[in-house]
């Protein structure tokens, strides 16, 4: 019987079988939206010359197994059987995501990297802070008197603020960047001394008090590199998506045509 195909790029398919199996092992796996970004990744791949070696795809093998519990082969095995699947099919689910990495070191170079580093090191600097929340805002500026006037900050967060999960430990909420706090508060909070007390700020009918615990300015290492690079290699991706003449009957599928 011959496939049918739900989704054509240049010369590589993936067919309704895929498909269902893709569907079978997680059904985000199964969106068009991945199912055309893991077609395309193999294809450019190809027109650039790459490929995945077999221990990269063992080693992305493992990690799914691991993840899904499957200690060993005969496990791996009746697990895949329930879906329909054997380990090559498996292997041609995964081995999309092992090409990113690879396509994604190869298109993106260290310098194109480091120079965007420059303008957006920003997005990636880091403020370790505590808070106090209550209800209104003269409870806010009573409290902030009251530390300005030696009041120990943390004891009055574990008495009166109204944010359980911090207030148990003295109001200390942990790392933030720009993007996880409100601009006002942003702006006050990177640009203040290490030790401030700032506010109150007014968030959503409450009212808080922050301490700045620390401040981290971004520097290049290796989880900020990633992110770039994977920020970088997305876009890049998009534009390679958007030269290719896509052909897919997803719809047409669904519809019963």
């Amino acid at each position: 019987m011959t496939p049918t195909i739900v989704l054509r790029i240049k010369e590589r398919t993936l067919t309704l079988k895929q498909l269902l199996q893709r569907l079978s092992i997680d059904p985000a796996w199964a969106a068009i939206e991945r199912c055309k970004e893991d077609l395309t990744l193999v294809c450019w791949a190809e027109s650039l010359g790459l490929a995945a070696d077999a221990s990269l795809l063992q080693a992305a093998v493992t990690r799914f197994r691991r993840a899904n519990g499957l200690l060993s082969a005969s496990q791996t095995n009746g697990w895949l059987a329930d879906r329909g699947m054997n380990v090559d099919d498996l292997v041609d689910v995964i081995k999309p995501q092992v090409l990113r990495d690879i396509v994604g070191r190869y298109i993106i170079t260290d310098d194109q990297v480091n120079r965007h580093f420059l303008d957006v090191a920003y997005e990636f600097d880091r403020a370790e802070i505590s808070i106090i929340v209550v209800d209104d805002h003269g409870a806010a500026q009573e409290l902030l008197f009251r530390v300005e006037e030696g009041a120990d900050f943390h004891a009055l967060a574990r008495e009166f603020s109204k944010e359980a999960a911090t207030a148990r430990s003295g109001g200390y909420a942990g790392l933030f960047g720009r993007a996880d706090l409100e601009p006002e508060t942003a702006a006050a909070v990177f640009n203040a001394p290490v030790g401030t007390l700032l506010g109150p700020f007014d968030r959503k009918r409450a009212f808080s008090l922050i301490r700045v615990e620390g401040l981290y300015p971004a520097k290049l290492e290796d989880e900020v590199r990633d992110a770039i690079r994977k920020q970088l290699f997305q876009q890049e991706l998009e534009a390679y998506r958007r030269s290719l003449d896509i052909h897919d009957k997803f719809w047409s599928l669904l519809s019963g045509g």
